[in-house]
């Protein structure tokens, strides 16, 4: 599995020289204890999904650029409002935060936390937290935007995968 994953970072990144030796150099230690070696690239996994999601949104929030949130909303609801791209400016902000937060969390839970609290985000527990956050975030957005023809979450995740077309009147 080691293996398979050098060989995917080599080709993604473009440095196969550094990363498949990378590799080898840790296929002893992989061979020999499994169990870190299983640990380790669970925390890769994670840390790379969520790094991933903070560069997005992160990026989407420097000057010239529009926040991510604000793009999904006005693919699915055209020009925003000023009040509307100001709430999906600070949305934005809100997620890239968590994310930073998220990336954190084993580690703050593996110094502070019991014995084993580090996996906990690891094995769903940023997950449901994503899950919540959104689902009080679409309650919030309902008491704060006002005068505003809301969407279903079905909705919105359509339009993040780009299949939303909406109809016009």
């Amino acid at each position: 599995m080691l293996c398979l994953q050098g060989v995917s970072a080599a080709l993604l990144f473009g440095r196969p020289a550094l990363i498949l030796f990378s590799t080898l150099l840790l296929l002893p230690a992989a061979t020999r204890w499994p169990a870190i070696a299983m640990g380790l690239d669970g925390v890769m996994i994670y840390a790379g999904a969520l790094g991933a999601l903070l560069a997005v949104f992160a990026r989407s929030l420097r000057k010239g650029r529009e926040p991510i949130v604000s793009l999904f909303a006005r693919r699915v609801h055209g020009p925003l409002r000023p009040d509307v791209a100001r709430y999906t400016r600070r949305l934005t902000i809100f997620w890239s935060l968590f994310f930073v937060l998220a990336l954190g969390a084993p580690l703050l839970l593996s110094v502070l936390g019991p014995a084993g609290a580090w996996r906990w985000p690891l094995q769903g527990g940023t997950f449901g937290a994503v899950v919540i956050l959104m689902i009080a975030e679409a309650g919030l957005r309902r008491l704060i935007i006002r005068n505003f023809e809301h969407v279903s979450l079905r909705t919105t995740v359509a339009a993040f995968r780009g299949t939303y077309t909406r109809p016009r009147s």
